[in-house]
């Protein structure tokens, strides 16, 4: 769509003048990764009203600014709730066959397919604003907590009260299979997904179940249930997950897959028994190659690409990444085998789990119990010929040993590492017993990272810089950053999703003989820094100096990375 249209309604119509503009378009020639529109309603020059009554405008459809009224009800049934929340959309009305929908990105009318897919008709379109729309599907889809609140009493119900273990078995399979139960888990798992949770925890204490789902690092509640309603839905999700349901006392792990129309989605659970009952946490797994990233969505600027592309061109060393847990690792290294996969190398990966599935890439899940560790299976895959090694982490001296071997012997091998920078990784190595001489030999490049809350682009806001936020940002010229507010959009919480943060250390023939000797990690990290390395506290600067994230972020983070 051509968006100077837009800008000159919204001239015309004086909402805007040509300055505010002018200065808009000349922000965003230096900042690509943002939109005029997206400018001017940051600056609140204009509203999001007024934004969509221009672009209704230049495409000659309706903008409504009222509450939203679903027509026909049984439109809701076309367009799934969890298509509606993915996309921002809003079902209304059945006539002559078309369904009429709201939306409220008129730059992205792909999402009109899916619906013309969802409902097998053909479709027309109205202009909403994003809260208008989110309301109007809390107000007429039927949410979990709305669920939980009709169904609580009946999942209480069948509560296991039997003493006999056999009587108790028959009770508990029967309890699983009760319809509450089953709805209950499956709406736990589809509200999951939709809000790009990465856990749901459900835990036990002595007046409620507590509920809550970790978004964008943070665990959020949810829910509360009667603590009469865990023992059937923790056997539940254990049946679905291969465990023993008979057995409380001791921890354990699981796996399930759930699937309906709309998606498909790997759970890895675990259970652990506390003063009140079994704790579950169910860990989503987003196994589909379609969810991959690139390295630009990664968040990684031109010049880690760059760097990152010229590691990958070697043909044998060891490529690491390192963070805490929770710092986003794997899904950096499935971006490299993403890039790196052709039909002319074999990649071979072990890891536990394996998180997504790739197709042309051989990966083998460890399994402990059968004696599949990834020392074990790492021995096994040499004999693979294998091009490309990708190990899940690197735990314990006899698999560092082997993945040094490979490296040195031709191979490509990619791991992660618990560390919190790049630099002391390499003492990490020499600790887990691998010789400074083979270290300095085989590691090529170590990649550290981190996620950082990203600022809700609707609702964030200048901040003035005081003096002691300057100092520990280290520019005393920096005058202002931006804060979060919260909005629907974001849930009121003021950000919305996360940005990872990298420093990348290529180990040149300096950084290596500086290893072999036994120098200090600040001495290589100043190396590395003469190198052209850029750290995480550079990353995290940069991005606050940009308004990606706030100062009350970076402190978070800063004392970590430092």
């Amino acid at each position: 769509m051509d968006n100077h249209l837009i800008w000159e309604i919204l001239l015309s119509n004086g909402v805007i003048t040509h300055e505010q503009l002018g200065d808009a378009i000349r922000w965003q020639k230096s900042h690509p990764d943002e939109d005029v529109g997206g400018i001017l309603l940051s600056r609140g020059i204009i509203n999001d009203a007024q934004l969509l009554a221009a672009y209704a405008q230049r495409l000659d459809v309706p903008f409504v600014e009222k509450d939203l009224v679903v027509k026909r009800p049984e439109v809701l049934k076309l367009v799934p709730e969890s298509l509606a929340r993915r996309y921002g959309i809003m079902p209304l009305d059945i006539n002559n066959n078309k369904i009429l929908v709201a939306i409220s990105n008129p730059e992205d009318m792909s999402v009109i397919e899916d619906v013309k897919m969802s409902s097998r008709m053909d479709a027309s379109v109205l202009l909403a604003s994003r809260d208008n729309i989110r309301n109007a599907i809390e107000r007429y889809y039927k949410n979990v907590e709305l669920f939980y609140r009709e169904e609580q009493s009946d999942v209480q119900q069948i509560s296991i009260v039997s003493d006999d273990t056999a009587k108790k078995m028959d009770e508990i399979e029967s309890s699983v299979n009760n319809t509450p139960v089953v709805k209950l888990v499956n709406n736990l798992v589809q509200q999951a997904y939709v809000r790009q949770v990465s856990d749901i925890h459900i835990e036990p204490f002595e007046n409620d179940v507590l509920v809550r789902m970790r978004i964008d690092g943070d665990l959020v509640e949810v829910m509360r249930l009667a603590p009469a309603s865990l023992a059937s839905v923790i056997s539940r999700i254990k049946i679905l997950s291969g465990m023993n349901i008979a057995e409380k006392r001791v921890p354990q792990d699981g796996r399930f897959a759930y699937q309906n129309d709309e998606f498909k989605v790997d759970l890895r659970v675990s259970t652990i028994p506390t003063m009140y009952g079994e704790k579950c946490v169910m860990r989503l797994l987003n196994t589909g190659g379609e969810n991959l990233l690139t390295f630009e969505q990664l968040g990684m600027t031109k010049e880690n690409i760059a760097r990152f592309e010229h590691m990958l061109s070697a043909p044998n060393g060891i490529i690491l990444v390192t963070g805490p847990t929770g710092s986003g690792k794997s899904t950096t290294l499935y971006a490299v085998l993403n890039r790196l996969r052709k039909p002319t190398i074999n990649i071979t990966t072990i890891e536990d789990p394996v998180e997504k599935q790739m197709f042309g890439i051989n990966q083998v899940q460890v399994n402990t119990k059968a004696g599949m560790t990834f020392a074990s299976g790492l021995r096994a895959l040499l004999r693979q010929d294998p091009d490309v090694i990708m190990i899940g982490e690197i735990r314990d001296y006899e698999t560092a040993e082997i993945a040094v071997r490979a490296s040195i012997t031709g191979h490509l091998v990619l791991s992660t590492l618990h560390t919190n920078d790049s630099v002391s990784t390499i003492v990490r190595l020499i600790d887990m017993g691998v010789p400074p001489y083979l270290v300095s030999a085989s590691v090529n490049a170590i990649i550290a990272q981190r996620l950082v809350k990203r600022l809700c682009p609707y609702c964030k806001r200048k901040h003035v810089l005081t003096d002691a936020e300057r100092t520990l940002l280290g520019d005393e010229t920096a005058k202002e950053s931006y804060e979060p507010v919260g909005c629907p959009e974001c849930n009121h919480v003021g950000y919305s999703g996360r940005i990872a943060i990298y420093e990348i250390v290529e180990l040149d023939h300096r950084i290596r003989k500086m290893i072999s000797s036994g120098a200090s990690v600040d001495e290589i990290k100043q190396a590395a820094a003469e190198n052209g390395s850029e750290f995480l506290a550079d990353n995290l600067r940069e991005l606050v100096a940009k308004g990606v994230t706030s100062m009350d972020e970076y402190n978070r983070i800063i004392y970590t990375v430092s």
